[in-house]
């Protein structure tokens, strides 16, 4: 893949790979545990389950240590909380509001979501990934948990993560005392001296970073490219992009879930199977849990984690947060973990398997679903954009 303009990356950063599973709390606490003085902790769900008890928990102590805390959640992700669990953390003195409450009903919304998950402590650390905080994550002896990604990185890129976070917190009229006035000038560079870029999503704020990173790694890769999608609903331009990446022999692997917790979505993408196939891509599904992972590597020196869903809700509907990383060897390093999941624990959809499991029904399900997500996409791409934009 070509490197896109130095002044977009910074040097200086050490990066650590975090996947699902209770190491990756472990690590948010021990983050937590060590904090100072504040922290930024914004997410789209954290629930009442043991591991978002033992995530509230952390933040409690930090809180009653004396770190100042700024705890967003989104208003629809997070709609099912009770008032003793929102009482124990305002009490512990945690500062705490939900984003975006408005159009929200226990089974409706519609309005831009916070669905980025950010851990910011002091300034200075960074995890960002795709994991919410509950136990569907996690994973007991009995259960898998589903997989998904995030990176803890630390470096220069850190000051603009806490950029991002703090107008997100003070975006509303909230009292003096309340605003988050922390600003970071300099960080320390470390010897790892990872590039990396942080990048966003925000159709409000005019942001669309990340959707245009996939647009030039679609066409900028030359040898393979790997994807690791929950919720795969590309738009026209990206199909058109995976075209011509293939055409001109790009070996494109992308790995989707075998069951999904949002069947409709599932089907709307089973839609695209036929597609995909005959333009010599192939397609993996991931069996063993739900795949909740949006990570894609490129020709061994380019890769993305994050939030982002490779569809318009998390265009036009979403916040998204994303670390774009341009490193060899931590990319070769991540492609080798993706690859032995392929390997291990995804089985190919092959033309002949999709052909013989196809039904009418299937198509007239798949084609139903398609078109009414299409239509939701294009209803929030007017709700979440500015008047006149």
């Amino acid at each position: 893949m070509e490197r896109p303009p130095k002044h977009e990356y910074k040097e200086g950063h050490y990066v650590e790979l975090l996947q699902s599973g209770d190491p990756f709390f472990s690590a948010v606490i021990k983050v937590i545990d060590e904090a100072k003085r504040y922290i930024h902790f914004q997410t789209y769900i954290i629930d009442e389950d043991d591991t978002g008890r033992r995530i509230a928990d952390a933040l409690v102590r930090a809180a009653g240590r004396g770190v100042r805390i700024y705890m967003l959640l989104d208003a629809f992700g997070t709609k099912y909380l009770t008032k003793e669990f929102i009482d124990t953390i305002e009490d512990s003195g945690i500062l705490f509001r939900f984003f975006s409450p408005v159009f929200i009903t226990k089974g409706f919304q519609l309005s831009l979501r916070l669905h980025h998950k950010v851990i910011l402590t002091d300034g200075e650390l960074a995890i960002i990934g795709g994991m919410n905080f509950a136990d569907r994550y996690s994973g007991t002896a009995a259960v898998r948990e589903w997989l998904d990604f995030a990176v803890l990185i630390k470096g220069p890129e850190c000051i603009h993560v806490n950029s991002i976070c703090r107008k997100l917190w003070n975006k509303t009229f909230i009292s003096k005392e309340e605003r988050a006035t922390e600003i970071v000038y300099s960080t320390p560079s470390y010897e790892q001296n990872i590039s990396l870029r942080v990048v966003e999503n925000n159709w409000y704020r005019n942001k669309i970073e990340i959707l245009r990173s996939y647009r030039a790694a679609l066409k900028n890769a030359r040898h393979h490219m790997i994807i690791f999608a929950s919720y795969f609903l590309p738009g026209r331009l990206e199909r058109k992009l995976f075209r011509l990446a293939s055409a001109r022999g790009v070996d494109i692997r992308i790995v989707l879930a075998a069951k999904s917790d949002a069947p409709m979505f599932k089907r709307a993408t089973s839609f695209l199977y036929e597609y995909i196939l005959r333009n010599n891509i192939k397609i993996y599904e991931y069996f063993p849990a739900n795949l909740h992972a949006k990570v894609t590597t490129v020709d061994g020196k380019w890769c993305t984690v994050g939030s982002y869903n490779l569809n318009h809700i998390s265009d036009y509907g979403s916040i998204e947060m994303n670390v774009n990383i341009l490193n060899e060897d931590f990319t070769s390093g991540f492609e080798k973990i993706l690859t032995d999941i392929i390997k291990n624990e995804c089985r190919q959809v092959t033309v002949e398997e999709f052909l013989r499991r196809r039904t009418w029904w299937s198509r007239l399900r798949g084609w139903t679903s398609y078109q009414m997500i299409r239509l939701l996409m294009r209803i929030m791409a007017q709700m979440t954009s500015r008047k006149g934009k």
